[in-house]
């Protein structure tokens, strides 16, 4: 029996040793190579102990390509409940936004429901939780549904608390609703939704609007970069020097960019041409405005928003394939697709073949994702 045990003794000593040469340990190389990959779900994701930065950097990390595209994508819904063509949309294209208009709302009960199907829909299908959004200033007022948003210069002459006041009641209404998105704060000042023309009041009150929602968990977007004129016009062309737009407009988003970078609004831009800048291209897709200016002179960080693809498409004579892939390029992060499925397919197609053929980088891409996700991070999204 001694024998026996000597010898098993030895044996093991011998299986220790050549495991601890030959690295071997099967339960410590599992645990690297888990701690390499990191979490993968947006749940994980979310539950670290980290800031909003690493947060969205892990996820860049971890998504596929498919879902990073999908980010890219902010589309309209068909109809006022939420059947399995709708989901069907939000599983197979993986669409990082969702914009609701008047034809979707009914009442406070239909559209809290919508929404909470929206939610529901993303967490079983393994989705990153989408934007909610509507366009708050242009809904139509309908008192079973919503409160009525006051004509824009009749608030504006109101006064700074009157804003305030109403920013905060329809912010909480929206929050009601399940929207966490007000995609369409007007701080131009050359609209008929325009508040006011004097670009310093624009400018405050944009902020307010901003706070007063951020507050509320919700998020806003401004309308539309770089201003100088009736943006809302659609193909307009505005020949102002960019110099002029600095004293304008340009301002007001300047002003924005520095008051308000802690809430993280979007910006909204459309294919009206600002010739003094670039001659040839929309601002949608032209780069030496949303890059070189946006960007790089104005210091943006943060998400920047086409307006409808199917009008910027056929204003600028291009398909709508060829309009997504540009306006990416440019700068642009998401882009709304408003009505039809096909288009969602066809713009979604066209950006998963151009960062397969690297006429979109994966940088590029990674770019626009981290955004993305750092803004849904940021306010408990």
């Amino acid at each position: 029996m001694k024998q026996f045990v000597k010898r098993l003794l030895y044996g093991v000593l011998i299986v220790s040793t050549v495991c601890t040469l030959s690295g071997c340990n099967r339960e410590e190389t599992s645990t690297t190579v888990h701690a390499d990959r990191g979490p993968v779900g947006y749940k994980a994701i979310a539950a670290m102990n980290a800031s909003a930065a690493e947060k969205a950097e892990q996820s860049v990390r971890t998504m596929s390509r498919e879902d990073k595209i999908g980010q890219l994508l902010f589309v309209g819904l068909q109809g006022t409940t939420l059947e399995e063509p709708q989901k069907d949309i939000m599983r197979k294209y993986r669409v990082g936004g969702i914009l609701l208009d008047n034809d979707n709302m009914v009442s406070k009960e239909q559209v809290r429901t919508f929404t909470q199907g929206i939610r529901d829909n993303a967490n079983v299908s393994s989705l990153m939780p989408p934007f909610i959004a509507m366009n708050r200033e242009r809904m139509q007022y309908r008192p079973s549904l919503m409160l009525p948003w006051i004509q824009p210069k009749i608030l504006s002459k109101q006064g700074l608390d009157a804003v305030s006041s109403l920013a905060t009641r329809t912010a909480i209404e929206m929050r009601d609703l399940g929207f966490n998105l007000n995609l369409g704060v007007m701080v131009n000042t050359h609209s008929f939704y325009s508040y006011t023309d004097d670009v310093d009041r624009a400018a405050r009150i944009g902020e307010i609007i901003t706070k007063r929602y951020a507050t509320n968990h919700v998020f806003t977007g401004y309308q539309f970069f770089p201003g100088g004129a009736d943006y809302t016009v659609p193909g307009l062309t505005v020949d102002t020097s960019k110099a002029s737009l600095m004293d304008d407009d340009g301002r007001v988003f300047a002003r924005l960019i520095d008051a308000t970078k802690e809430e993280h609004p979007m910006i909204m831009v459309n294919a009206v041409k600002v010739t003094s800048v670039d001659a040839t291209h929309p601002v949608s897709v032209s780069k030496p405005i949303l890059t070189d200016w946006l960007r790089n002179e104005l210091g943006f960080t943060g998400v920047v928003v086409t307006d409808d693809i199917e009008v910027g498409a056929t204003v600028s004579g291009m398909s709508m394939a060829e309009y997504a892939v540009r306006t990416i390029n440019a700068g642009s992060d998401m882009v709304i697709i408003r009505n039809d499925a096909k288009h969602i397919k066809e713009v979604r197609d066209a950006l998963l073949q151009a960062v397969a053929d690297g006429t979109i980088s994966e940088d590029r891409l990674d770019a626009s994702v981290r955004r993305i996700m750092l803004m849904k991070f940021s306010n408990d999204q």
